[in-house]
């Protein structure tokens, strides 16, 4: 492999890291819009304890992807950052999987599926990786210790 290799493969990592960052922010921007466009004008139920529990899933659904797409160049470095979006990742998630569950409108189903995908894609992308890498590096560590331990 030659030298070139390795930059070029290091930007191109960097874009798609960038894109995948301004993907989260319109991703953010859809589940507080979307609902108010698939939605028909009063469908929704008048109970205020569903409308509210409704609300809060979209908010930490956007705030999912607010923080995850702001701070995704600092999951590698900040063990509490990455459990907060894994955290945050975990709403719009399970509901996307109950939308879909329930079977509701078509228009309902293609967004939750879509939504989903992206989420499960960030997570695989952005949060994973970096506890498999973390839990790898402290069991190197932890053998390197016992190594220099037992003479």
């Amino acid at each position: 492999m030659s030298q070139n290799t390795v930059p070029v493969k290091f930007a191109a990592r960097k874009i798609a890291m960038t894109i995948l960052r301004l993907l989260c922010f319109a991703a953010g921007m859809l589940v507080l819009v979307a609902p108010a466009i698939v939605l028909p004008a009063g469908a929704m139920t008048p109970h205020a304890g569903k409308a509210a529990a409704t609300l809060a899933c979209l908010v930490l659904g956007a705030c999912a992807f607010f923080v995850t797409g702001m701070a995704g160049h600092l999951l590698r470095r900040s063990g509490l950052l990455r459990a907060l979006a894994a955290l945050l990742l975990a709403v719009p998630l399970a509901f996307c999987a109950a939308l879909l569950w329930r079977g509701a409108a078509p228009a309902f189903m293609w967004t939750a599926g879509v939504l989903l995908g992206f989420t499960l894609t960030l997570y695989l992308t952005m949060v994973y990786p970096v506890l498999r890498t973390q839990t790898q590096a402290l069991l190197r560590w932890r053998a390197a210790r016992q190594v220099v331990l037992v003479p």
